[in-house]
């Protein structure tokens, strides 16, 4: 077979000097210092036993290299063999080490996830200093100033072995943490690792996991609150919390939960006018809908009947609190509201009984927003709109499985709690890089695309007197967006 053009004259040899791979990893570990996060975990790690490597650098170290792609505990070399760029790193055992000793006791976690939080006031007063404030919560078409909104969901982590506590649910074997993110900044808020048998709703789980995702934000973003949560995850007790978080003085706190479509609410349904069926709206803030089968043949006319409306939005809360059969909800606060939403079923989609009589799907949330709440926000096409967009919450979860989530490394239950506080850490890191550093598309890219283009790029480490460069190939596509990234984090006042 003969040879392609670019294998002729190819010698490879191992007489390289000064070469660095994955040189972006540098700005995740700087990062890390200046918002005061390594420091941070030093402290909260201190121990009097004398140690070669400060086991805060060493969380802080392994969190970089799970942000970095690192899948289990022994890819925490990518950092220990780049000795010229990183310094002295701990060794492989002295990690796991680190994480045998966090896994001792929940003091430990609490003092971590502690740090991280003093880290985040400091991160998110940089990007309100860069952007103006931190960016709002994006509707449809509008985009929600002003207000924080925490989403939490459940997940399911496989493990092909015998791990403690992974049991069987419904999708599999494995563990079943329980997640809330930010959906301001897509960042990890808190988390909490559960047994695989652990039921989705379980109300004093997501109570726990609640709290602690308020107590992460900084004080001055926990006056206006959104809360969202999914069908799953919904129960009475999780209800009456925030409720009762909504009615603290100069607080605001606006709910948005998924609810089950029961007999009740079947009944309401069935009694709902179809004049009071209101267009739902997509994306863009366009009415869903699309061309009928014998429409016309001018694709951009406005015949109403050459159009089919593909979601509608109804609001249940009358017909269940003052239908026939009186108060149908009674014990859940009188602040709040049912809504439901219907729509054309994709093709395949599994329909109930009472779906497949009309040909319509149902879903169903419940949410405390005022009756009166003026503008755009209190349009029934909104409500179901800003309910809709939890749905960002599955890409979130779904990127932090790539970022250490989704493999534990550990036959110990603890130790893998310990490794998915480092992996929350790690996610945080990814997030804050992007609202502090990056621009355009990397602002918004995931973890792989910010692995390929700039954590895993290579560069030429040179020493002239007492500086050390970093030098990226002139011709990396992306090596001005690293430049201005370390300028950015270098220009960060160093927090305390």
């Amino acid at each position: 077979m003969k040879a392609t053009g670019w294998l002729r004259g190819l010698e490879v040899t191992a007489g390289g000097a000064g070469l660095v791979s994955h040189a972006g990893v540098a700005l995740l570990r700087a990062l890390a210092d200046r918002t005061g996060l390594t420091g941070g975990l030093s402290r909260a790690l201190a121990t009097r036993r004398l140690v070669v490597h400060d086991r805060g650098q060493v969380l802080a170290d392994l969190a970089c290299a799970i942000a970095d792609g690192a899948g289990v505990i022994s890819d925490f070399r990518v950092m220990a063999d780049q000795g010229g760029l990183f310094g002295p790193v701990a060794s492989v055992p002295t990690c796991w080490r680190a994480l045998s000793e966090i896994a001792g006791g929940s003091r430990a976690l609490a003092r971590i996830t502690a740090a991280v939080n003093a880290a985040r006031r400091q991160a998110w007063a940089a990007i309100a200093a860069r952007h103006g404030a931190i960016p709002g919560i994006e509707v449809a078409d509008k985009t929600l100033e002003g207000v924080t909104c925490i989403r939490l969901d459940a997940t399911v982590t496989f493990a092909h072995s015998d791990k403690e506590l992974a049991e069987p649910n419904y999708k599999g074997f494995g563990h079943h943490p329980l997640l809330a993110y930010c959906d301001n900044t897509s960042e990890p808020l808190a988390g909490t690792l559960r047994r695989g048998g652990a039921g989705s709703n379980t109300v004093a789980d997501h109570l726990e996991v609640l709290e602690a995702a308020i107590t992460a934000l900084p004080p001055p973003y926990r006056r206006r609150l959104m809360v969202t949560c999914d069908g799953a995850g919904a129960s009475h007790g999780l209800i009456a919390r925030l409720d009762a978080l909504a009615a603290r003085p100069g607080h605001q706190l606006v709910y948005s939960v998924g609810w089950d479509l029961g007999e009740r609410e079947r009944t309401a349904i069935r009694l709902v006018p179809r004049q009071a069926w209101q267009a739902a709206v997509g994306h863009r803030g366009e009415v869903r809908e699309r061309r009928a089968d014998d429409a016309c043949t001018d694709a951009s006319c406005a015949h109403r009947t050459c159009w089919v409306e593909e979601a509608h939005v109804a609001e249940l809360t009358a017909l269940l609190r003052s239908g026939r059969a009186g108060d149908q909800l009674t014990g859940w606060p009188p602040s709040m509201r049912v809504f439901a939403r219907r729509e054309r079923p994709h093709p395949g989609a599994q329909l109930t009984l009472f779906e497949t009589e009309d040909g319509w799907r149902y879903s169903l949330w419940v949410t405390n927003l005022p009756e009166r709440t003026p503008g755009w926000r209190g349009q029934p096409a909104y409500i179901d709109a800003a309910h809709r967009v939890h749905a960002r919450v599955e890409d979130c979860v779904r990127t932090g499985k790539d970022t250490g989530i989704g493999k534990l490394p550990s036959h110990r239950f603890a130790l893998n709690q310990a490794w998915l506080a480092a992996a929350l850490i790690a996610a945080a890191l990814l997030a804050w890089l992007r609202l502090l550093a990056l621009d355009g598309n990397l602002a918004k890219a995931e973890p792989k695309t910010l692995r390929y283009r700039i954590l895993h790029a290579a560069a030429r480490l040179t020493r002239s007197g007492r500086r050390r460069r970093l030098k990226i190939a002139a011709t990396w596509p992306w090596a001005p967006a690293i430049v201005t990234a370390w300028d950015r984090i270098a220009a960060l006042p160093q927090a305390p």
